[in-house]
């Protein structure tokens, strides 16, 4: 009978330290998770979700996260699509109230920024392109995207972008692209 005791209180010993080295390893598994986890991990766990992204030079920009690749990442905002190239993100605030619309992608698209931007050539979509720094570097419909460049035709914004109203074309290297602005309606 003693023999019996005594067992059943080295078994509960032995389980409680496994529980407690089991709890170790599981909270040893999050942190290191959480320390290697990068910008574009956290971005995809808010696919769906509406956050406010604070931009160079003092822009604010409120949308739904969409859509996002490797190094860039769509929001549908109230006034305009935005095109967003992850090193222009200053901060990214999200609500406490703030609920998924949509399921989180396991990883990003392998769509590359300018086929991305191709899609958009085709569309025909008139675009406002701000650089890193806040400041718009060109407005108008794209004509050309090359391997590491596109190409803006300005024009007024209530016309087509036909030879007779354009007044420039503008290239711009990818590189300096910060955030691109695609109005409603475009």
């Amino acid at each position: 009978m003693r023999w019996d005791s005594l067992f059943e209180d080295l078994e509960s010993q032995l389980q409680a330290q496994l529980e407690a080295q089991f709890r170790d390893e599981v909270a040893e598994n999050i942190r290191i998770e959480r320390a290697t986890e990068n910008l574009a991990g956290k971005l995809r766990a808010l696919t769906g979700r509406t956050v406010q992204l604070q931009l160079p030079g003092s822009v604010e920009a409120v949308g739904t996260v969409g859509p996002m690749g490797e190094d860039y990442l769509c929001v549908d905002a109230e006034a305009s699509n935005l095109l967003v190239t992850l090193r222009a993100i200053r901060r990214i605030t999200v609500p406490r109230s703030s609920r998924p619309t949509a399921l989180p992608r396991p990883e990003p698209s392998p769509v590359k920024l300018p086929t991305l931007l191709r899609g958009l050539l085709r569309d025909r979509s008139q675009m406002r392109i701000h650089d890193g720094h806040g400041e718009l570097l060109a407005e108008g419909t794209p004509t050309q995207i090359g391997q590491d460049f596109l190409v803006i035709a300005a024009h007024p914004r209530d016309e087509f972008p036909r030879e007779s109203s354009i007044t420039e074309h503008s290239i711009v290297p990818l590189a300096a692209i910060g955030w691109i602005s695609i109005p409603r309606g475009c």
